[in-house]
């Protein structure tokens, strides 16, 4: 599971016309649906100021968890390399693995295909977590990295609804340069 969210969306929205948001969202929900793409990913949904993206179905490739946290270092990458301005939309994202409800919710006229379980949330709730520029990994997804990532932080996090901490570890794509 992949999730990459705006930073201070509420602040930037206050200061700047609709329009202009509209555009600098429209520009990271490309780059981000162009980076799941290119790794064979499954971009599931961009929702306000946030995207979900899932590696590993309908594709089981080997290195699933590599290429979840290679689109979310990328895709971080991509819009900081962008950057115009102060303003431009600066993200964090969160990277898990785990076993998934993958196929439709809901019934009736509305439907989604989508990928459900306590992973989904881990994932998400890390993104929520993680700084600008930063991405936070599930150390069970950590272990199935290669030597590329192996100066990521360790670190421990308390998350909402979890009755333990999570073992985390944390990279940050300027620390990569």
């Amino acid at each position: 599971m992949v999730f990459v969210d705006v930073r201070d969306f509420t602040s930037l929205s206050e200061r700047l016309p609709p329009g202009e948001i509209v555009a600098r969202l429209n520009r990271f929900y490309k780059v981000a649906a162009d980076v799941v793409f290119d790794l064979d990913g499954t971009f599931d949904k961009a929702v306000g100021d946030q995207v979900m993206a899932f590696f590993g179905a309908p594709f089981r490739p080997e290195d699933h968890a590599q290429r979840a946290v290679t689109a979310a270092l990328w895709i971080i990458k991509t819009l900081e390399d962008m950057a115009e301005d102060e303003e431009f939309l600066r993200v964090g994202g969160g990277v898990g693995t785990g076993e998934t409800y993958m196929g439709n919710v809901a019934e009736g006229e509305v439907r989604d295909f989508t990928v459900i379980g306590d992973i989904v949330n881990t994932a998400a709730r890390l993104q929520s977590l993680a700084g600008p520029g930063e991405v936070m990994i599930m150390e069970d997804t950590y272990k199935w990295l290669t030597e590329e990532y192996s100066g990521a932080v360790q670190s421990s996090v308390e998350i909402r609804g979890k009755s333990e901490p999570v073992a985390v570890r944390v990279i940050n794509v300027r620390d990569r340069e």
